[in-house]
């Protein structure tokens, strides 16, 4: 007769991300931008199978993946090229060492789209990171886990990615985060304190290429670029300014949001069609602003809708095809933990 052994485990979570304004800035200048976590989020469940020789990853929504790779290729940092890379490439940076590596199983689940501009990655890996340094021991540090967990994507997996996601993600909140030489995040409040209405444009783009191409335009400074630039930063600071009143005027909020949302069309030229459709008939229909998030081309954009209006907007894109989903608010809590977690509001670089 067997005995079955009981191991601990591990689970981390982390929200999403919206990003009001200065989308890019991090890696373009060291720029700052404004963020707001969401009330979605990617849960990760890290424990351990004795016996076993092999990194598990198991994935589900919304994935619905399962992936077993040898320690030695694991530690190796051998990747399959596919959504299941960011796991691995996470695991491999918090463990690094192939007996630790051995019979470490993953198991991921995200309310979250994947690639859709709401920094599922960078809520993933932050987990990734998280639940394992629970798991085996480690210093629960978050200025560490997001070092890590960035060095994952940026560093593993060549994706391009700055310092505002994963800040984002792991403090919650809506805050400023700062790129420059040492990063750091201001918090500005704990919501928004409005209703956010979400549309996913279930259009998919490659996040790493995406990226590329603006570093190339940037770097050749092409005209539009340098405007964005420039001008994206004083909307930064103009919505600090405004969400740190003690009275937030939202209709201001939404105004410059718009103002953002043009930069990026105009400008940057990363809107399509069908979000520049959205963004028409939200605001036609009571929003008081809205913007695409993350890298554009697709993807998810979202809109500050007060509660009278919150009918008339979702169904002002209900002929369309995409998927509104409507958040009361903003979220406050960033990166958690089964085990306790020490807060901090500076990462080193």
């Amino acid at each position: 007769m067997s005995t079955a052994t009981v191991s601990r485990a591990v689970t981390a979570s982390a929200p999403g991300r919206l990003c009001l304004a200065g989308e890019s800035l991090d890696w373009m200048t060291g720029g700052s931008s404004v963020v707001a976590a969401m009330p979605l989020r990617t849960r990760v469940t890290a424990w351990r199978a004795h016996g076993s020789t092999a990194l598990t990853l198991t994935s589900g929504s919304p994935l619905f993946r399962t992936r077993l790779i040898p320690a030695a290729l694991a530690a190796n940092g051998c990747y399959a090229g596919d959504a299941l890379d960011h796991m691995q490439a996470a695991a491999r940076v918090a463990l690094r060492q192939r007996d630790l590596i051995a019979g470490t199983v993953l198991t991921a689940a995200s309310d979250l789209p994947a690639g859709a501009g709401l920094s599922s990655s960078a809520a993933l890996t932050l987990a990734v990171v998280m639940a394992l340094d629970g798991l085996n021991g480690f210093p629960l540090d978050l200025e560490a886990v997001c070092e890590r967990a960035r060095q994952a994507e940026a560093g593993e997996l060549s994706s391009g990615a700055g310092w505002m996601d994963f800040l984002a993600c792991a403090h919650g909140g809506v805050n400023r985060v700062n790129a420059g030489a040492v990063p750091s995040v201001e918090r500005i409040a704990p919501t928004l304190g409005i209703p956010v209405v979400v549309i996913d444009t279930l259009q998919r783009r490659t996040t790493a290429a995406v990226l590329a191409s603006k570093r190339e335009r940037f770097q050749a400074q092409e005209p539009g670029m340098v405007v964005y630039s420039r001008e994206a930063g004083a909307l930064v600071d103009a919505i600090t300014a405004v969400l740190s009143s003690q009275a937030v005027d939202h209709w201001e909020v939404g105004r410059l949001l718009n103002a953002g949302q043009e930069l990026l069309r105009d400008k940057v030229r990363c809107s399509t069609d069908l979000i520049d459709t959205c963004v028409q008939r939200v605001l036609s229909a009571g929003a008081l602003g809205a913007k695409l998030s993350g890298s554009g081309h697709g993807g998810c954009l979202f809109a500050l809708v007060p509660d009278d209006a919150l009918t008339a907007v979702l169904k002002s894109v209900a002929n369309l095809p995409v998927h509104a989903l409507a958040l009361p608010a903003s979220e406050p809590h960033g990166l958690l933990s089964t085990l306790p977690l020490p807060r901090s509001r500076t990462t080193p670089a």
